[in-house]
Parts: structure tokens; sequence; C-alpha cells
């Protein structure tokens, strides 16, 4: 397996227009819109989360950059996040108090359907965001890492019981590492995985990726709940809480 990468790993938003910046008090991560206001991301973001309020930015190039930055009003962990392990059912769904507008850097990405597996060696292009511990020059930048979906047996020698089947592992190059995780890994313009875990300084040079695949029925039914409790479509009655729902 070789990798196809940019030397540079530095993003602009128009390549990676799906990418969603999330944050609650002073913590960050990363996510991938999915709808006008709908953002799916990793359980794991949320660890330190004690009630403060999320909001998201998204078609933004930097941290601290111009972006649409709107606030969360539900968030849907999965019912059994860690439960054969702390990487296990690693996904969560977040509702936005109102519709992104879309242009050439907001664009919704597709969801892989079920029950498909990707081969050893796919390239994946995963986004994330720049901080401390990476390089200064990186600090706040919206990043991409091209990394290779490895075989399973290899990922447990790495990881042991942290691999189930809602995970899958990739390879990346050590010079690419991404700051955060709940960033969307890519293949082929559809989102197929979730940064789980391993690009941290400490990890090794393989990466935990939730399997969007494994979860498409859950991501759909938990969707159209909040569609159906937030949202309303045309010529349905209007109610002062809802707002019509734009896909």
């Amino acid at each position: 397996m070789s990798f196809n990468y940019n030397a540079n790993p530095v993003a602009n938003i128009k390549e990676i227009p799906h990418h969603v910046l999330i944050v609650y008090d002073s913590k960050f991560c990363s996510g991938s819109l999915i709808g006008s206001k709908t953002v799916v991301t990793a359980a794991s973001c949320f660890l330190k989360r004690k009630g403060q309020q999320i909001v998201v930015k998204v078609g933004a190039n930097t941290m601290t950059g111009n972006g649409q930055v709107i606030t969360v009003i539900e968030l849907k962990i999965h019912e059994y996040f860690k439960h054969l392990s702390n990487s296990d059912n690693d996904i969560a769904l977040l509702m936005l108090k109102s519709h992104v507008v879309f242009g050439s850097n907001v664009i919704k990405t597709v969801n892989v359907e079920s029950d498909v597996a990707l081969r050893v060696g796919a390239q994946v292009i995963v986004s994330g965001w720049g901080s401390t511990d990476l390089p200064i020059k990186y600090l706040n930048l919206l990043l991409r890492s091209e990394m290779l979906v490895i075989n399973r047996r290899l990922c447990k020698k790495h990881y042991g019981k942290l691999i189930t089947p809602s995970n899958f592992c990739v390879k990346y190059n050590l010079e690419h590492r991404l700051s955060d995780n709940g960033g969307g890994a890519i293949f082929e313009d559809m989102l197929v995985g979730i940064l789980s875990s391993g690009t941290s300084k400490q990890s090794y040079k393989y990466a935990i990726l939730t399997n969007v695949s494994y979860f498409h029925r859950w991501i759909t039914l938990n969707t159209n709940r909040f569609l159906t409790k937030y949202c309303r479509y045309k010529n349905d009655t209007p109610t002062e809480e809802s707002s019509e729902y734009k896909d």
C-alpha cells in the first residue's frame, strides 16, 4: 500500500464544503453536514461536555475565520456508545436551530449506503482542524489527511478490543496528523467514516474510523425523528417552533 497524497495538508473549504466546526465551552471537534439542519460527528467529541451550549460553524477555512455560526438545539448520542469498547458505536447527530445557506463553500455530503465495505488499500480523505499539538503554521487551519484502509487483523494488533463491528482502521502519514476527531472520511464523494481516535501525538500511525455504512439505518431513523420534531414540509400547517426543511 502506498499513499497518493498532497504534500501540503492545508485544505480549502471549497474542497471539503461539508466540513463543520463544532464548539462547546473551550472544546472543539469536527463534523460533517448531511442536511440543511443536520450534522453527523463522533460521540466521543462530547466526552467532556457538561451541559454547555453547542454551536457549529460552516463554510470557514479556519477556526477563527468567517462562516455561518448556528446553535445546536439537540444532540443525539448513540444509545450504545462505548458498549463493547471506548470506540464502539462512536457516532452522534446534531440538529441545528436554523438552516445553513448552501453555496460553493457549504454543501452537504452523501452518506454511503448500508452493507458497503471498503477494500483494503482504499484511500479516504479525512478532514479536521489544526491545534497546538501540530506545528504552529497549521494552528486553527482546516486540514486534510489521506488515509489508507488496512485489514482488521493488523488493526486489532494495535488496538485490540477497541475494534468492533462498528468501526475500521486506516493508516496515515504521521506528518499529516489531525488535532481533533469527528471529521468525515470521504471515498468517491461519499461519507464512509468518522474519525473516532488515533491521530494524537501519542498514537500509532493508525486511526480508528466509525463505519458510516454500519450506521446507515440509525442515521436515517434519527434524522427523520429530528425532522418530524423540529421541521415542517411544504403544504404543512406551520407552527411557531418549526421551519421548512431543505434537503
